[in-house]
């Protein structure tokens, strides 16, 4: 078999063939594509978004192709081209798209298609970004959508700005949905939403495989830092980290020790020109932060390899998912494969994954005082969490068995190779 994957970003064993050095942090579509390499009998090629143009090849049987993209929330002419030069020469069995988030999908179902190629081509749901640009100002006062920053002025990229260039790449996102005839998904929420887009279509179930790294591990309440809130992400609205500030506040009420880690760099007290790189959100969460008394409540953890991920979910009491939009966050399952407690805002496909109240707790997305109550359940719980994590890492370990999940995606492709 002859696949053509396509996908959002450069996994990270063909940026070690590039940098010629191994490369440690890898990303999930790296579980997948070990999965597929140890098939022989398929031969692959990964078209990949990355920052510069490259090729080459791993081993006869892998190659590669890194192409960029500066325009995502505009159609892509100059990718249909690309692409339907890479489907002529390497001629393609099944091709296999992963992400409707940017115009490259668009591109390539337009050239697919033109090579009377849509029967054999299957694109896997990650996240929605029509839905997202719906969401992407929820909890937000006015004041802080329609704000610049020096750097929102430079780069003509405000929070209101932001949320049209998702709208743009939605209706691009549409028009891809409705041009696939088969789609890959694994929740109810993504089976709902391409199914109201296009009805005709075929969908294929296949749960996703997650980082090698948070497979082994076991999170226990003696060994972590009782109190500490654990948030995947603070990077932009959709993921709720301004609901979280405002829950915070409420627990600290209660739990006077509170701290909230996450990844990134502090978006607090900025000066010089970290001040002048300020995005409008960030401004927010830091006035917010100073308003609610949290700024010494907060640890910022800079970039985190999977290894230093998995590091700050077993020093946490709780993983809190506050966001405004998900399909099948990674984050949460990663969390539940280390038995990590969880609270998740209930949008997308969370209730599909973790079952409120045995494994976990849900909360209605939005609600600050009820995400509050969750994380204040969870910290009285104290070494009585283990038994909801322990739960919890059985779901995850059969939602995101690897094997299992290689043997279904192979089953699809088996399927598309006969059409």
């Amino acid at each position: 078999m002859r696949l053509l994957i396509l996908c959002n970003n450069v996994p990270g064993v063909i940026r070690s063939a590039l940098s010629g050095r191994p490369e440690s942090d890898v990303n999930w579509l790296d579980s997948v594509l070990t999965g597929l390499r140890r098939q022989s009998a398929v031969s692959l090629e990964v078209l990949c978004l990355g920052q510069a143009s490259a090729s080459g090849s791993l081993d006869e049987g892998f190659s590669y192709l890194v192409f960029p993209c500066k325009r995502t929330h505009r159609q892509a002419p100059e990718l249909e081209r690309l692409f339907g030069q890479r489907l002529d020469a390497f001629r393609p069995d099944v091709i296999h798209i992963w992400g409707t988030e940017f115009p490259h999908t668009l591109a390539m179902l337009r050239a697919c298609g033109d090579r009377g190629l849509l029967d054999k081509t299957a694109v896997s749901i990650q996240g929605l970004c029509h839905v997202c640009a719906e969401r992407y100002t929820d909890g937000l006062p006015p004041g802080a959508v329609y704000s610049f920053t020096f750097r929102d002025l430079v780069r003509m990229d405000n929070i209101r700005l932001q949320r049209r260039k998702f709208a743009l790449r939605g209706e691009i996102e549409i028009r891809a949905l409705r041009l696939a005839r088969h789609v890959v998904g694994r929740t109810p929420w993504d089976y709902a939403c391409t199914e109201k887009i296009n009805p005709e279509r075929v969908y294929h179930f296949c749960n996703e495989t997650l980082r090698d790294v948070f497979y082994t591990g076991h999170w226990r309440y003696e060994s972590c830092r009782k109190h500490q809130i654990f948030a995947s992400s603070c990077v932009y609205p959709v993921k709720g980290f301004h609901y979280l500030l405002e829950a915070m506040a409420m627990v600290a009420e209660k739990y006077p020790d509170v701290t909230l880690a996450v990844p990134g760099k502090s978006f607090l007290n900025l000066t010089g020109k970290n001040r002048l790189r300020e995005d409008g959100y960030h401004r927010y969460l830091a006035r917010l932060a100073r308003k609610l008394g949290l700024g010494d409540k907060l640890e910022f953890l800079g970039s985190c390899s999977a290894d230093k991920m998995k590091a700050a979910f077993l020093e946490a009491n709780v993983f809190v998912l506050p966001s405004t939009i998900e399909n099948s966050p990674n984050s949460m399952g990663e969390a539940m494969l280390l038995g990590v407690p969880c609270v998740a805002a209930d949008v997308g496909g969370v209730s599909a994954l973790l079952k409120d109240g045995e494994e976990g707790s849900i909360y209605p997305a939005g609600q600050p005082r009820q995400l509050a109550d969750s994380i204040c359940r969870v910290f009285a719980m104290e070494v009585g969490a283990e038994r909801m994590g322990a739960a919890a890492r059985v779901h995850a370990l059969q939602t995101h068995d690897p094997e299992k999940n290689l043997k279904d995606l192979l089953e699809i492709y088996r399927e598309l190779q006969e059409n």
